[in-house]
């Protein structure tokens, strides 16, 4: 690899914030001093376990994986599908050894990139810069509440300041009736919606996704619409 202060036309990604994800020490090191010395904001993981902590934490822009992490020889392609199935949608680019067509297919399935290693470092800075492009939607933040707020570029929810957790279909619901403000939604065109057409399950669902939704962010939060269904209020 080269440094990146010899790649000529390098251009500075101040404000892009970075998860990098490698469990060997001395590489890790290396990314994270050559792409901070480019303006990138890089945070490391050495696991699965601890990256998939961070991402709860705090928002990041583009995502950088090795596939071999101590928790197995999958553990990178399956902490990429975990995070797209838990609604993460933010750039993912796969640094690893494994070259296999097999190994790619399912880096670009779970992924949007695949380097393979060894890399030139000025590749990577293009890649990433690249995925930055592809990636740069202006978080939009929406006040559910005086104390609820959802950041919908990052599909994350803060109650007076501090993060919530929802699992992946009630972060959905809460998101679908903030994005139409005001308006009712039964209990089916909630399912409809959110589990898809000819989904079969008793419209009591939702009134229990709806309680915990309460319990997390407050009673006042969602509104009932007596006899109809339910609503975020003006």
């Amino acid at each position: 690899m080269c440094p990146l202060a010899d790649y000529p036309g390098a251009e500075i990604s101040l404000g892009v914030r970075l998860l990098i994800v490698e469990d060997e020490p001395s590489l890790a090191s290396t990314l994270k001093e050559s792409l901070s010395a480019q303006g990138f904001q890089v945070t490391l993981a050495a696991s699965r376990s601890e990256a998939e902590a961070l991402v709860w934490e705090q928002p990041f822009d583009l995502l950088l994986f090795d596939v071999m992490l101590p928790e197995g020889p999958e553990a990178g392609f399956e902490l990429a599908q975990a995070l797209r199935e838990s609604g993460f949608h933010q750039p993912i680019l796969f640094l690893t050894a494994r070259e296999a067509l097999p190994d790619r297919v399912r880096g670009l399935e779970w992924g949007d990139d695949y380097l393979p290693k060894p890399f030139a470092l000025a590749e990577l800075v293009a890649r990433l810069k690249a995925l930055g492009r592809r990636g740069e939607i202006k978080p939009q933040v929406l006040q559910i509440s005086p104390q609820v707020e959802l950041a919908l570029e990052h599909r994350q929810v803060r109650r007076q300041g501090e993060l919530v957790r929802l699992t992946a279909k009630e972060y959905l619901v809460l998101e679908l009736l903030a994005l139409n403000k005001g308006r009712v939604f039964t209990r089916e065109e909630i399912l409809e919606r959110i589990w898809g057409p000819g989904f079969e399950a008793d419209s009591n669902l939702i009134d229990v996704y709806v309680k915990n939704l309460r319990k997390r962010l407050g009673e006042d939060v969602i509104e009932t619409v007596r006899g109809v269904g339910y609503r975020l209020g003006e």
